[in-house]
This record gives structure tokens, sequence and C-alpha cells, in this order.
């Protein structure tokens, strides 16, 4: 097993490597069992009928070197963790050319960390990703459509997941509706209640002589006193004051 100190270069012959990749003015050696075990479409170019089963080097034109390079890394089984350095949509597309399933896999894990984005859905459009495609349409419905519809490439969203992302857009909106109701019906019940607990806050002292005197020699309130009946009449007052703030606030 190799550390990542110990990555080959693929310059030069190593391990009984047995063919040559060139791609622009690189040569890579690697291992014919390795990329067929990996890719059915390098099992298959390596098989008798065809030209490439006999030749020691193999061009691969159109390629360029350093990405090629990392996906030989990802094909061999090195220690190594997908990251920010690698070019990840060029992984994706040579793995959908040479039908490298597992890194694709291993892509898809990778763009799952990210945060959803237009972009993301495009790349999941164009290379299948289902997992990553389901993620950012549930992420991307929970924002206002005028903030993506800004986005240079918004028009290029397939029609399909284009009425997904709405379709969830609008599922979302109702939720955020029917919970602000929700948060409104119970904040109404609270304010209800502090109105009725000032009622019979008020109710039990009205009629039944409860109500502390001051300022005159009566022990509770009496009905002919003068000074009672000013001080009941300022604590009506004031309690009414108070459900009336109560019932005026829970109604702005």
């Amino acid at each position: 097993m190799f550390t990542l100190n110990e990555l080959p270069s693929f310059s030069e012959p190593w391990n009984f490597s047995d063919v040559v990749l060139k791609v622009e003015e690189e040569h890579f050696h690697v291992h014919r069992a390795i990329l067929a075990m990996n890719s059915p479409v390098f099992k298959t170019m390596f098989q008798s009928e065809f030209k490439e089963s006999s030749m020691e080097e193999i061009p691969l034109p159109g390629k360029k070197a350093d990405r090629v390079y990392d996906f030989l890394c990802m094909l061999y089984p090195f220690p190594i963790q997908m990251s920010e350095n690698h070019d990840i949509k060029s992984l994706l597309e040579m793995a959908r050319e040479y039908q490298v399933h597992k890194l694709t896999q291993s892509c898809e894990e990778r763009l799952l960390q990210k945060q959803s984005s237009v972009d993301l859905i495009l790349l999941a459009q164009e290379f299948s990703l289902k997992k990553l495609l389901e993620k950012c349409l549930n992420s991307l419905s929970r924002m206002h459509l005028q903030e993506l519809k800004t986005h240079p490439k918004f028009e290029d969203i397939e029609t399909d997941h284009l009425v997904s992302l709405l379709t969830n857009n609008i599922r979302w909106l109702k939720e955020q509706h029917n919970r602000e109701i929700r948060q409104l019906k119970e904040q109404n019940i609270r304010e209800k209640s502090q109105a009725v607990a000032k009622v019979n806050e008020l109710n039990e002292c009205w009629g039944y002589n409860k109500l502390p005197m001051r300022g005159c020699a009566c022990a509770s309130y009496t009905k002919s006193c003068d000074i009672c009946n000013a001080v009941l009449e300022k604590y009506v007052k004031t309690k009414c004051g108070e459900i009336i703030e109560v019932l005026t606030s829970g109604s702005s």
C-alpha cells in the first residue's frame, strides 16, 4: 500500500507496468490490469481484436496531462481523498468517457458536501447525479425565485427540474404561511389569556369586599364611604386600562 508521499508520478516504469498512455508530451506508465478492472472501456480496448491490445504506447488525444494524472490516481488503490484541488468536472468527464462508475459516485459524494447552487444543478443534470440534483432542488426551493433567476445560467435548468423546483418552492411557501398562522394563533391565545386574567383579577374584588382600602378607617370596601368609592373607581379604571392595552396590542 502506498502512502501519500510515495505516490508514483507514472513518468517511468514501475511495479511491472506494461503499457504507456501518451497525453500531450507526457508518458504515463500504467498497468493494463488496473485500467481494465476499473473501466469497461479500457477492458474492451485491451482485448485481442482491438489494435490497442498489442500497442505498447496508446495516445489519448484531446486530454490534459494533469487531469489524466488525477484520473489515474483515482483508479489506483492510493490513499487519496478528493479535495478542492481536484477538478471534479474533469474527473466526471473522464469517469463518464471510460465508464468508471465508482469514480462518478466519489465525485458526487464530494459535491454533496458543497452548498447547493444553480451551478451544481447544471452539473448534476449533465452527469446524471441524482442525489446531488435532489439535494439542490430541495435546498434551493427555500430561496426566493427572484434570487435564483439572477443567475446567468438559470434558463439552462431543464424543464422537469425547473417544475420540481417551483413545486418545492410553492410547498415551502405554504409551510411558511401555515407556520406563521399557527404562531399568530398561539400569540392571540396567549394575549386573550392575559386579558381574561386581568378581568378575573378585577372580578375578584368586585362585589366581594376584597379590595384593600387606603386613606380611611374601613377594613374593606364600604359602599357608603366616599374614600372607598374613590379608591374603587381608580382601581377599576386602572384594570380596565390594562385589559384594553392587552387587547389592542394583540390586534396590532
